[in-house]
């Protein structure tokens, strides 16, 4: 019972969704309003356009050289107003920042002029610091070769040793081993 209840809201509601689609986009289209249609695509729009009534009706709105004129006496009239009251000259009140006073520009070159200094010590101290590294590298590597040769030159000791000892014990004995021991 509830299953015919549940297909009878169904249908319900499908047709209330087809009433209210044929409500919202009106009757359907026969095929003999769709074949005119196309007949009169087919024949083509055919219009003319009045010219003397479309140029009545903007004339109003367009310039005419008369308005041109008056619109470039009116501005050009407003503009001569305005520049003459720009003033020719300005006074300079108070101090002025630049080099209309000996003691600003005294001030700048003095500026300039430490700051150069600074410069030049900053490439001092740095010409310097390279210097001191170089040197601390060269005496590095002065080191460095040092004890190379001089563990070439023990190596060289050991080994004419150790030939000597093996060719003649005798003489090993008496050159290398200290009397009394």
């Amino acid at each position: 019972m509830q299953e015919l209840f549940e297909d009878i809201n169904a249908i319900r509601k499908g047709i209330e969704a087809l009433s209210k689609r044929v409500q919202e986009q009106g009757q359907p289209v026969s095929q003999a309003q769709v074949a005119q249609l196309l007949q009169e695509a087919k024949q083509g729009t055919r219009f003319t356009i009045n010219y003397e009534g479309f140029a009545q009706q903007i004339q109003s709105h367009l310039t005419t050289p008369e308005k041109i004129e008056t619109t470039l006496a009116t501005g050009t009239q407003q503009l001569e107003q305005v520049v003459n009251q720009i003033p020719k000259s300005v006074p300079v009140v108070g101090q002025v920042w630049g080099f209309t006073d000996w003691r600003l520009l005294l001030g700048v070159v003095v500026l300039v002029l430490g700051l150069t200094v600074a410069t030049v010590q900053a490439w001092q101290a740095k010409a310097d610091r390279d210097k001191v590294a170089q040197q601390v590298t060269n005496i590095a590597v002065a080191y460095r070769d040092s004890l190379a040769q001089e563990r070439r030159n023990s190596d060289w000791l050991v080994s004419g040793y150790l030939r000597l000892n093996k060719a003649n014990p005798a003489l090993t004995r008496k050159l290398f081993h200290q009397p009394g021991k």
